[in-house]
């Protein structure tokens, strides 16, 4: 199984605990890099990459789509999951440049689903 790099940005430990938990089992051979605010994941992606990035919407003083956009105007062409508990940010999300946007409330085998499909859509080892 190939090995992917995810990043994660969440400001509610108890879901970077259940997104890391779920990408480890799913992906076992893959990086995760966990961070509880926006700028940090947007410095980790910027030094290191990723292959897929996962950010809720509302972090501290950078929000999620917040992160999308800059990722965005910097020709990152990512697939970007923002999940969010208020589902009135999914038109902010999809404007920002989000590939998808999944309420919190739809569980860890619906994350799953939506990162299995954009790694077979997209297929990180064919970047550009």
């Amino acid at each position: 199984m190939k090995a992917y790099r995810f990043t994660l940005a969440d400001d509610d430990p108890n879901m970077l605990f259940l997104m890391h938990y779920m990408l480890s089992h799913a992906f076992p051979h893959s990086s995760i890099a966990s961070f509880s605010s926006a700028e940090d994941a947007l410095r980790h992606i910027l030094d290191t990459g990723t292959d897929i990035l996962i950010t809720d919407h509302a972090m501290g003083s950078m929000n999620g789509a917040q992160l999308v956009r800059r990722l965005r105007d910097l020709k990152s062409e990512i697939p970007i999951i923002m999940i969010s508990g208020n589902p009135a940010a999914r038109e902010e999300a999809h404007l920002a440049g989000a590939t998808e946007f999944l309420d919190k409330r739809v569980g860890m085998k619906v994350l799953e689903a939506t990162v299995r499909s954009l790694i077979h859509a997209w297929g990180p080892e064919e970047r550009p």
